[in-house]
């Protein structure tokens, strides 16, 4: 059935007619008991409704924002935009209360991929609306509300759209806080094929059972967690993701009473829930139905895949459901991952030599070594170079590299950046001219028919799975206090107990009588508002100390060395 589809959108359809009963997606509303739920008929004629009110503002290739928060809202706003010939942009909804303050990285991307309309809620709609500087930023958009009391009537309006696998499914934008958007042009094939590999690495059926928490604002939120679902037909349980970081014993709750079969997040997830959940509440839970407990989109540490196996293996959880995995935004998604039902495969290798970009496999323990887990085989038969980024050239079998990857899952390249696209998406090997590669800005190595991910070509940050850059923290820092020089702030992340931490550098002018807490108050505050992170440790430095290249670009991992090794030359 699904090899005939070109689009997400059939397969919803086929599913409206063949399974038209069958719970789609279900939402605990208060992480708990509260649900609300769709079925795929259900889900097909509000998809219906909301693509021919699209059909009345917007024409087949137009920019959509989808300004929802996790919800059925969403997932209807999504498959209309489908059903709409257009092409969905998901955004972090700003607040209500929060409008403006909210508003600067939503509008670089609105200039960046010049939508027609908006789809949102009435709350929303009211707020942008009541204050004029707010409502005057949005006065090129069609502002097209999704809870309208007649929306049902529409459905009978809508009028087919013909779609190609090349046409966009979506733009997925990782752009830091500051910097120019880049929107990842992910089309209808990319993402058939990104689900098909999905469904056969974790062998999903339509008698799967799913549990997410994950965001859908980024791809394994909105492809594995929730397209996922229509594509292969199984039931998707949601759990708004600020209600899973304020109390993460709701998701494992929700697995053990809809005994799901797979769900999953990045590693501070199971990191989270080893920190909050107290042994009598793991004592309640049954997690044997739990058979893929996917890892990915940050570092995954060792320690934590077994602390956590160990700790709820009185529950019926098994080690072997780990199911670690790799991608990228601009793959779709998953590039490597599994197989299922096997124990994490790990490496111990010398700290000392990754340095130099050398992999030297140890047997026994001792300071200078460092447990490596894979991230998976290639299941997909996608096309993997470890390539030296220096020279671009393949690189030896002991040798650390930049990952490279090519097949129908990587997406054409990023909305209007022709200068990005090349050099992400047009990589040519030197030797040999092969290509071409998507360029990952990830190092790593295979080994035996395993991947293994050690770090970042480029200075990224990941925290809880969200993407950040060193430069927009740095911006944010320069401004956080008078005290603190220009251009003399550092922003990276170190690894400690199984999650990654920031931390800042922060330079302080000659002869400041600024009180050092003050100075520190203002980092904290500042990254928090501005970012919504928590800094992990804030260095007061003398003017200088931050090293730098001739061209004055900062020299992020010798800044990290520096700190590890407590050389800063700190104020006192």
């Amino acid at each position: 059935m699904k090899d005939l589809t070109t689009s997400l959108a059939d397969v919803l359809q086929q599913r409206a007619v063949y399974q038209p009963q069958k719970l789609a997606y279900r939402l605990l509303k208060d992480g708990e008991e509260n649900e609300i739920s769709l079925t795929y008929e259900e889900l097909d004629r509000r998809a219906r409704a909301i693509g021919a009110l699209l059909q009345t503002a917007t024409r087949p290739g137009d920019r959509v924002l989808l300004l929802f928060s996790t919800g059925l809202d969403f997932i209807a706003a999504y498959f209309g935009c489908l059903y709409a010939g257009v092409v969905a942009i998901p955004l972090t909804p700003p607040h209500p209360a929060r409008v403006e303050k909210s508003l600067a990285a939503m509008l670089r991307i609105i200039d960046d991929a010049k939508p027609t309309a908006a789809l949102l809620n009435t709350p929303l709609f009211t707020a942008i609306t009541a204050k004029q500087s707010v409502k005057e930023k949005f006065s090129k958009l069609r502002l097209l509300l999704t809870d309208r009391e007649d929306l049902d009537s529409w459905a009978d309006r809508w009028e087919m759209q013909g779609t190609k696998g090349k046409d966009l499914a979506f733009l997925q934008y990782t752009s830091g806080s500051t910097t120019t958007p880049k929107g990842v042009m992910v089309s209808h094939a990319n993402l058939l094929h990104n689900l098909s590999v999905l469904e056969a690495s974790m062998e999903l059926t339509v008698d799967s059972q799913i549990v997410t928490w994950l965001p859908p604002y980024h791809d394994m939120g909105l492809v594995g967690g929730i397209l996922q679902g229509v594509y292969t037909g199984y039931t998707v349980t949601l759990i708004p993701h600020l209600l899973f970081l304020q109390r993460p014993i709701r998701w494992l709750k929700a697995i053990s009473k809809f005994k799901a079969t797979t769900s999953g997040g990045p590693n501070f997830a199971y990191e989270l829930c080893l920190r909050k959940i107290k042994p009598a509440q793991r004592d309640q839970l049954d997690l044997s139905s739990w058979k893929i407990a996917f890892n990915g989109a940050e570092p995954i540490y060792h320690k934590t895949l077994e602390q956590f196996a160990d700790f709820f293996a009185s529950c019926g959880f098994r080690r072997e459901a780990f199911f670690p995995c790799y991608g990228l935004a601009e793959a779709t998604l998953m590039v490597v991952g599994g197989p299922k039902w096997r124990a994490p495969v790990s490496k111990k290798v010398l700290k000392s030599a990754l340095e130099n970009r050398e992999i030297v496999v140890v047997s026994s323990s001792d300071t200078d070594s460092q447990v490596l887990v894979s991230s998976g085989q290639n299941l997909a038969n996608q096309n993997l170079r470890i390539v030296d980024p220096e020279t671009l050239n393949l690189c030896l079998p002991d040798q650390l590299g930049e990952i490279w990857v090519n097949g129908p899952s990587v997406a054409s390249g990023y909305w209007n950046n022709r200068e990005a696209t090349a050099n992400a998406f047009a990589a040519y090997l030197a030797d040999s001219k092969e290509g071409p590669f998507l360029r990952t800005g990830d190092l790593g190595f295979m080994n035996d028919g395993e991947l293994y991910v050690t770090g970042r070509l480029k200075n990224l940050i990941i925290v809880d799975g969200k993407n950040h850059y060193p430069h927009d923290l740095e911006r944010t820092l320069e401004q956080a206090h008078p005290a603190i020089r220009p251009a003399g702030c550092a922003a990276f992340s170190i690894a400690q107990a199984g999650r990654e931490r920031i931390v800042v550098i922060v330079e302080i002018q000659h002869r400041s009588e600024a009180e050092p807490e003050a100075i520190r108050s203002a980092v904290r505050k500042a990254i928090a508002e501005n970012h919504e992170l928590k800094v992990f440790d804030i260095k007061l430095a003398l003017p200088g100390s931050i090293p730098k290249t001739t061209s004055g670009k900062i020299k992020h991992f010798l800044c990290k060395k520096n700190y590890i090794s407590s050389t800063l030359k700190e104020t006192l």
